[in-house]
């Protein structure tokens, strides 16, 4: 992404940065054997030059999508930069963005409520700091992706990357369910929701009856 952003012959804003369009090189041989993999970012279908307008039509996947472009289909890099760090959270916790939520019910929160993925309450800060700022409401304050990879090169400099894959893949296991918990709970709000505003169409339908 810096290179598509700053290095390339025609920097490019991706549009659509989401796990499904990053492929792995080489071939895995066992669910173990994912170090030293060279990652593709694919799918170029959406994306636009940046000397161009960034006001297009909507694309991409509401969970992956900026809140600026789901209310005003206004890409940047940015945005890319948004989507990168869904991406980032789904590589931390090995879960799926707003997994069983509809997804207007997530273009809604993310747009109007400043709604965000939720960052488990024990994960380490470096990767809540960069989370935070990725995900920041100001699309200025949101960070370069050069700024990304200095983070990055800190955090992999870092005590965490000498976990042990057991004890990572136990920390993995409860923040899914601290996750859960909360998905849970945004969909009772969401079932809440559609109840009031389903009581709402009724009335409205029965006032006109009785006109």
């Amino acid at each position: 992404m810096q290179y598509l952003h700053y290095d390339a012959p025609v920097p490019l804003i991706h549009r659509d940065l989401k796990s499904s369009n990053v492929l792995i090189k080489e071939p895995i041989g066992d669910a173990e054997d994912i170090l030293n993999k060279t990652m593709k970012i694919s799918d170029f279908g959406l994306a636009r030059e940046m000397y161009k307008t960034t006001k297009m039509s909507a694309a991409g996947t509401y969970a992956w999508m900026a809140p600026e472009v789901i209310k005003s289909s206004t890409y940047s890099k940015s945005s890319d930069v948004w989507s990168y760090g869904i991406l980032l959270w789904e590589l931390l916790t090995g879960e799926q963005p707003y997994r069983g939520i509809d997804g207007l019910a997530v273009a809604y929160g993310v747009a109007v409520n400043k709604l965000t993925l939720p960052i488990p309450s024990t994960c380490p800060k470096e990767f809540k700091d960069l989370l935070e700022r990725c995900w920041s409401s100001n699309s200025q304050m949101r960070p370069s992706f050069k700024m990304i990879l200095t983070d990055l090169q800190t955090i992999a400099e870092s005590n965490f990357t000498s976990v042990p894959d057991d004890s990572f893949q136990s920390m993995q296991d409860d923040w899914r369910m601290e996750i859960q918990a909360m998905f849970d709970d945004l969909r009772a709000k969401e079932k809440e929701l559609c109840s009031r505003e389903e009581a709402l169409t009724r009335a409205t339908l029965q006032h006109k009856l009785h006109e």
